[in-house]
């Protein structure tokens, strides 16, 4: 044994003989779960206010090039990777949703990312997921468009979690807790006083994302740390993109940003960010935001 080594290992001794080396708060890297199962590892009386949460905006937005392209991943990776909140952008059509990004559509409907959302939690029962879901490059009413969601709850009975409230974690395990945006559907209200929301999507250059959009994230991500209503959820998304700057190149200028955010927190203090939907994500990133629900 190296001197080095015997040394680390005498002080790991020492701290244990003192009752300090199970008190150290800190977790290590093999304490935090896999990206496909980590909500299962947390506390179910959690309110899902009160947690990071990964999430990904314009989650299935895989198609249409530089201009509408927000991700890399599918779906089914993303969970796995350990995205939580998916926003899904339903278009109707012939009394079905496909799902768009504006006008392009994205190779999938609403009905193959509730078989995605199913089977991920059959596979995975101490897992939660959250759905925004909205209108989009479509104009029928909202009570067209909520009789067409109605449907889908229908031919996917006991799926969707639907109140107008934040649950705990331990009663949504399992299912999709949804976010309304859109007045003709059950859920949890997008906008309403339960939810506070910093979307600035809108962002000409990368001089107005360095000027405008990273100071609004990087405060309202202070404002979910300094929260502490159960029933008051943040949601903060870093995307943006406009005439002058493209999803990538806005992904590509913000997420140094976060991750400086992140590596200047203190972590053994288990922050909350809430959720913070996110483009063009990686697994890393993904696990270092929702490991600081374990203090690593």
């Amino acid at each position: 044994m190296s001197r080095r080594t015997f040394g680390r290992t005498a002080l790991l001794g020492a701290l244990a003989s003192a009752g300090l080396g199970a008190g150290m708060p800190r977790a290590s890297a093999a304490t935090v779960p896999g990206g496909a199962d980590w909500l299962g590892a947390v506390d179910p009386q959690a309110s899902l206010a009160r947690l990071t949460l990964p999430g990904t905006h314009d989650t299935c937005s895989l198609y249409g090039g530089a201009l509408t392209q927000t991700q890399t991943l599918s779906a089914p990776d993303q969970f796995a990777a350990g995205i939580r909140f998916l926003d899904i952008r339903c278009r109707f059509i012939d009394g079905v949703f496909a799902i768009h990004h504006g006008p392009v559509f994205q190779q999938i409907f609403f009905g193959d990312v509730l078989n995605q959302c199913q089977a991920f939690l059959a596979a995975h029962p101490g897992e939660t997921l959250v759905m925004r879901v909205k209108q989009e490059y479509s104009t029928v009413s909202d009570a067209e468009f909520g009789a067409v969601f109605a449907d889908y709850q229908r031919r996917w009975p006991g799926l969707f979690w639907a109140e107008d409230r934040i649950p705990r974690l331990g009663e949504v395990r399992g299912r999709v807790v949804l976010i309304a945006d859109n007045s003709g559907l059950p859920g949890l209200r997008w906008g309403g006083p339960r939810t506070d929301i910093e979307d600035d999507y809108d962002i000409g250059t990368i001089f107005d994302l360095n000027s405008r959009k990273w100071p609004e994230v990087s405060s309202h991500l202070d404002a979910a740390r300094a929260a502490t209503d159960p029933q008051r959820l943040f949601l903060t998304f870093t995307s943006s993109s406009g005439w002058g700057l493209w999803p990538r190149q806005a992904a590509d200028a913000i997420t140094p940003r976060l991750r400086g955010y992140l590596g200047g927190l203190d972590r053994s203090a288990r922050p909350v960010l809430g959720t913070v939907p996110m483009d063009f994500v990686t697994a890393e990133l993904v696990r270092s935001l929702y490991a600081l629900n374990f203090g690593a």
